[in-house]
């Protein structure tokens, strides 16, 4: 009997265990994949559909982090309205550090940002004014590319029994907006080994825009390539600057290989990048007292 009973202490244990752990993402729940961002959203009347003159008003942000890596020095602006209808305050709110998804917080970091708003009046006899304006958000992040590629020292042994290099490997994102897309391998001879370059394409993958980019680490098999530089639109060999209208950039990384035959090692990168979203919404000022069509 007392068998039994230590039996059912022991059940009851268990199930409490697993029912407390189901808030928390499963051990093999890979973040880090796709172009997760951050998602913003108005909260609900906040603010109204419409406003009155000589009014109150609030702007209330949800921001939600998607993506797989914190989301730093955050700001947030209102720009663009015009001050004698809506005069907000402040015009631009911070946000210090907002979490990535991981395995203790797998919906991510999510804050709300509030805007103190009040009105100004109508034009006598003027029905209604919509004021446009833009949500601009900036933030620093960071992104990490890992994989296990084949390389090859023998370039032309058709009796190496290892792996077989892949010329071109293809990525639909590391679980942020900036994203490795491809990753281009060619390799020259050079007496018994051979020497590798790696052409390795990052591309904005998000709503928003990419600003610069700055490569933190480049390895392979936990080793410093003996060069590495972005090309095209650069600040250095190290920081690339993008534009609006060019949104995706190379890196170029080369090292040598000795004799060998070919075998299975890790590729991995580390990028910083600061990022930037616009997105335009307005406000709607209405005259009580003026029958309006809107």
């Amino acid at each position: 009997m007392k068998l039994l009973n230590t039996l059912g202490i022991v059940l009851v244990l268990i199930l409490l265990i697993g029912c407390g752990s189901s808030g928390k993402g499963d051990a093999k729940t890979n973040f880090k994949v796709g172009s997760g961002e951050l998602d913003i959203s108005f909260f609900t009347n906040a603010p109204p559909s419409k406003l009155y003159p000589q009014s109150n008003f609030k702007i209330v942000l949800e921001i939600q982090n998607n993506a797989a890596y914190d989301l730093t020095a955050g700001e947030i602006s209102i720009v663009g309205l015009e001050p004698k209808y809506f005069d907000v305050s402040p015009q631009q709110q911070y946000f210090q550090v907002l979490e990535g998804k991981n395995l203790l917080n797998p919906s991510g970091g999510r804050e709300f940002i509030e805007f103190e708003g009040k009105t100004g009046q109508l034009f006598q006899n003027a029905q209604n004014y919509r004021g446009n304006y833009f949500l601009k958000t900036k933030y620093d992040s960071s992104l990490d590319f890992s994989d296990t590629i084949c390389l090859s020292p023998r370039l032309y042994d058709i009796y190496d029994s290892g792996c077989t290099p892949k010329e071109k490997k293809g990525y639909s994102g590391q679980g942020a907006p900036l994203g490795v897309t491809n990753v281009e391998l060619v390799s020259y001879p050079i007496g018994a080994g051979a020497k590798i370059e790696f052409r390795v394409r990052l591309r904005n993958l998000g709503r928003g825009l990419v600003d610069h980019i700055q490569l933190k680490d480049a390895k392979l098999g936990g080793k410093d390539f003996e060069t590495c530089e972005f090309q095209g639109p650069v600040i250095d060999s190290h920081q690339a600057l993008l534009s609006s209208d060019q949104q995706e950039v190379m890196l170029l990384c080369e090292t040598t290989l000795g004799s060998g035959s070919s075998y299975e090692t890790t590729l991995a990168f580390e990028f910083d990048y600061e990022y930037e979203l616009r997105e335009q919404h307005n406000l709607l000022l209405v005259n009580p007292n003026v029958q309006s069509y809107w």
